[in-house]
């Protein structure tokens, strides 16, 4: 280099300007970061420019490009030098320079990938796809328990059955489009005993004025649709998740879960879940009946924790003590066994045991059976020490069996330690019940304010689907 030396010294700091190498000097002559080789020397200079021959690269694919970068990755590793990413490089005058050490990453490669090598995934999650990777009876039973919390392909399919009959598409009346918009079910009429219309859809008279979703417009099957709304209250899954697993949009899987819980809210709510007490005490064990013959129903509470609303008020009523946190509250009851027989709507979280009984219209139901015959007089409601209901219960000729209270008693007599520990062996099961369907792992987080609008239907979905499933008690 032409260069006084009384003024121009060679450091580890002087740098040469690319267009002084040429192209088989560098590790990667392709990469937008070019990486000189250990023994790269300059050789285009102003007096011998016009000598050399430009060497004119060969077109490669992709991902050759890749390849050869992978290669002289591993060979310049070995001839690396040591210091901060610095590479010694010797002129022809047998001095040393030292060129900065450029990264080069495969994303460079990557991303001038032509279009045509990306391929786009075509996989999508389905119940055909679950059902194929279930090997052995074995894995059946894990996969299917753990993504719908059925315990086969069989049990999936035959609920499905019940609550949708061959199938038919034409039952679900789709959030998204007109016909929901112009029907409003009377949910006190489809309750009633006795309607015809108990389903309480569209009449087949009415059917073809009404403008359904054409078959032909859903991304996914029935199949498919139950699953999704199975594994967001199992799974507890975010509506991004559950799109890009089955490769629909977010708004899709919002419009088919919407329709889904209401659909199974109605269908599953006109269901008579609460038996004749003869057949209750038929089936309940014979330990349980032993101490409590005539008990029908275990009744107990339980909250779900909520967004903190905004509004005080609404803070003040839904902030619970026992929880130290904003939550709802609801009223189960549950037979010997373990199965629910009575769901409660949700009710503020400050609401007393006492309250809820009396507003969930629990009383009222006792009532009407002991009336219609369902219930006798005499028969029993087990409950723990919060829901002081006996006065409310003497007036049905119905009896109460709670653990005693201490009062104004030193401590318990024996008699009373005795009861304390028999009703609380009994009445685990209505909180069995209850940790059955919290494994609905949608009630595992805090329920947003944003859906508070569906919070009802989907636990009332939630308890009765659990009665589909392995009992508390075989």
């Amino acid at each position: 280099m032409k260069r006084d030396p009384r003024y121009f010294n060679v450091n580890r700091h002087t740098k040469i300007c690319s267009e002084h190498f040429i192209s088989d000097d560098c590790i990667n002559p392709y990469s937008s970061k070019k990486r000189l080789k250990a023994d790269a020397v300059p050789s285009i200079f102003s007096w011998n420019k016009d000598k050399q021959e430009k060497v004119q690269p060969v077109k490669r694919s992709a991902l050759e490009k890749l390849n050869q970068w992978r290669a002289e990755e591993e060979e310049a590793t070995d001839t690396a030098s040591e210091g901060e990413g610095d590479m010694a490089v010797s002129t022809r005058s047998g001095e040393e320079l030292i060129s900065r050490k450029t990264q080069t990453y495969e994303d460079d490669i990557c991303s001038k990938l032509d279009e045509h090598l990306r391929i786009p995934c075509l996989h999508k999650f389905s119940a055909s796809h679950l059902l194929s990777k279930c090997t052995t009876p074995k894995k059946e039973d894990k996969l299917f328990t753990h993504f719908t919390g059925f315990n086969s392909h069989g049990e999936f399919m035959n609920t499905l059955q019940f609550l949708l009959p061959n199938l038919d598409r034409k039952m679900l009346i789709y959030w998204d489009t007109a016909t929901r918009k112009s029907i409003v079910i009377d949910t006190e009429k489809l309750f009633e005993c006795g309607n015809d219309d108990q389903d309480g859809f569209i009449n087949d008279e009415d059917q073809d004025n009404t403008t359904l979703t054409r078959p032909s417009a859903h991304k996914l099957s029935v199949e498919d649709e139950y699953l999704l709304v199975l594994m967001k209250l199992r799974m507890g899954l975010s509506t991004i998740d559950l799109a890009e697993r089955f490769c629909v949009t977010e708004s899709t899987v919002v419009n088919i879960f919407l329709t889904w819980i209401n659909y199974l809210y109605v269908t599953l709510g006109s269901l008579k879940i609460w038996p004749h007490r003869d057949i209750i005490l038929n089936n309940s064990p014979v330990e349980f009946l032993e101490k409590y013959p005539n008990n029908i129903v275990i009744i107990d509470a339980t909250e779900l924790k909520i967004q903190v609303p905004s509004a005080l008020q609404k803070h003040s009523e839904t902030y619970s003590t026992y929880k130290s946190h904003t939550t709802m509250k609801c009223l189960l009851g549950v037979d010997a066994k373990g199965g629910i027989m009575f769901i409660s709507q949700l009710y503020e979280g400050a609401i007393s045991d006492k309250q809820i009984v009396e507003r969930s219209g629990f009383l009222e139901i006792l009532r009407q059976k002991v009336i219609s015959g369902e219930i006798k007089k005499g028969d029993s409601i087990m409950a723990d020490k919060g829901f002081d209901i006996q006065n409310d219960l003497k007036k049905l000729d119905l009896k109460l069996n709670i653990p005693p209270y201490l009062k104004d008693k030193v401590g318990f007599e024996e008699d009373d330690v005795i009861k304390t520990q028999t009703v609380a062996r009994h009445r685990i099961h209505v909180e069995r019940a209850i940790c059955k369907i919290r494994r609905f792992r949608i009630f595992h987080s805090i329920i947003p304010v944003t859906m508070f609008g569906s919070i009802n239907q989907i636990w009332s979905v939630a308890c009765l689907l659990s009665n589909f499933q392995n009992p508390v008690l075989a």
